[in-house]
C-alpha cells in the first residue's frame, strides 16, 4: 500500500460514506467488523415482528453492541429524529438484550460532522445508565478499522486505488472519454463566465482544501499539462471553455449548499467518475482533470471576496 494509494482510498471511503444510507450502511460496518474481528463480531438483522431489538452487530469478547444510522447524503437531518432514535434504539437493547450489552455505541456515516445534540444525548444516556459504556463510531471510526487492514481486505470493499507508477502512465484516452461524458451530461448550454485567471500560490490555504486532496491535487498536476494539451488541440475550440463553464457551475451550486471544501472536491469528483467502483487508470484521468480545474479553470477561489485577485 503505497503513500499515494491510501490518499486514494481515503476519498473512495469518503465517496462510500456519503452514498451508502439506512440498511445499505448497516451492512457496509458490517462488512468492515467482520473482516476486523472475524467471528467476534455477530452481525444481526430483523427477523419479520421481532425486530432487531435495538442491536445491528455485537462484539461477544467485549459485549459492545452498535446501532447504525446512515444518512442519505442529499437529505436534510432532523436532530429531534436522531436523538430520539438512540433513546429508543439503547431502551430497546438494554430491556432485551441484557444479558448480552455491556457497552452501547451509535455509529453513523456523518462525514461533514454530527450536531452537537447527539453528543448531548449520548453523554445523557452515560450519566442516566452509569452501569453500561457508551460510544460514538464515526467516519474516522470505521476508517482506523478499514485502514487496519490488509491491503487485500481493503480492496474487498473500496476497490482498486491508482498508485504514483499509474499516475506516470496516464491515459489520455481515459481523460478524453471522462471530458466526453462530462459534456454530454450538460442538457443546456451555459452562459459563459470571464476568463479564467492565474491561481495564486496560496489556493489551497486560501480554500482551506484538506491534506487528503492537496495531496491527490498535487499528484493531479502532474498531468494537467497533458490536459491542456488535449483541450488546445480538440477539434471543436469551445471544449475547454465549455468544460470550465459546467465545473464553476457545479462549484458554485455546491458552494451556495456551503458544504466544505472536502465535501465539495468529492462531489466534483464523484462527477467525473461516476458511482460505484472506479479503475485506478479513470482515478488518474479525474485527479488530472481536477487539477487542470483548480490551477487554470473556475473551480474555487482565487482570493477573498472584497479582495483585489
Amino acid at each position: 500500500m503505497t503513500a499515494e494509494q491510501t490518499w486514494q482510498w481515503q476519498i473512495s471511503l469518503e465517496v462510500k460514506l456519503r452514498r451508502v444510507h439506512g440498511d445499505s450502511f448497516q451492512q457496509f460496518f458490517s462488512d468492515v467488523m467482520e473482516l476486523a474481528h472475524g467471528d467476534d463480531f455477530v452481525r444481526t438483522r430483523p427477523h419479520g415482528s421481532l425486530g432487531d431489538k435495538g442491536c445491528d452487530g455485537y462484539l461477544r469478547s467485549s459485549g459492545e453492541l452498535f446501532q447504525c444510522y446512515g444518512k442519505l447524503h442529499d437529505a436534510a437531518l432532523n436532530v429531534a429524529t436522531v436523538t430520539g432514535k438512540m433513546a429508543d434504539d439503547y431502551a430497546k437493547a438494554a430491556a432485551a438484550l441484557s444479558l448480552l450489552v455491556q457497552g452501547w455505541n451509535f455509529v453513523h456515516n456523518l462525514v461533514d460532522g454530527l450536531p452537537v445534540e447527539v453528543t448531548l444525548k449520548l453523554k445523557e444516556l452515560e450519566v442516566a445508565y452509569g452501569h453500561h459504556r457508551f460510544g460514538l463510531v464515526g467516519p474516522a471510526g470505521i476508517a482506523e478499522r478499514v485502514f487496519g487492514l490488509p491491503e487485500r481486505e481493503v480492496i474487498r470493499l473500496l476497490g482498486p486505488a491508482a498508485s504514483a507508477e499509474d499516475t506516470k502512465h496516464m491515459r489520455l484516452e481515459e481523460v478524453a472519454g471522462v471530458i466526453s461524458a462530462v459534456i454530454a451530461g450538460v442538457d443546456a448550454e451555459l452562459q459563459p463566465n470571464a476568463p479564467p485567471k492565474p491561481v495564486p500560490y496560496d489556493k489551497m490555504t486560501l480554500n482551506s482544501i484538506p491534506a487528503t486532496w492537496r495531496t491527490l491535487l498535487v499528484s493531479g498536476s502532474a498531468n494537467a499539462a497533458y490536459v491542456q494539451d488535449y483541450l488546445n488541440a480538440h477539434p471543436d475550440p469551445e471544449t475547454g471553455s465549455r468544460l470550465a463553464r459546467i465545473f464553476r457551475h457545479r462549484y458554485d451550486d455546491l458552494k451556495a449548499q456551503r458544504l466544505p471544501a472536502g465535501a465539495i472536491m468529492t462531489s466534483l469528483y464523484e462527477g467525473i467518475t461516476g458511482i460505484g467502483s472506479v479503475s485506478p487508470v479513470r482515478q488518474v484521468a479525474a485527479h488530472a482533470l481536477l487539477a487542470y480545474l483548480f490551477e487554470a479553470c473556475d473551480i474555487f477561489e482565487d482570493h477573498l471576496a472584497g479582495e483585489e485577485a
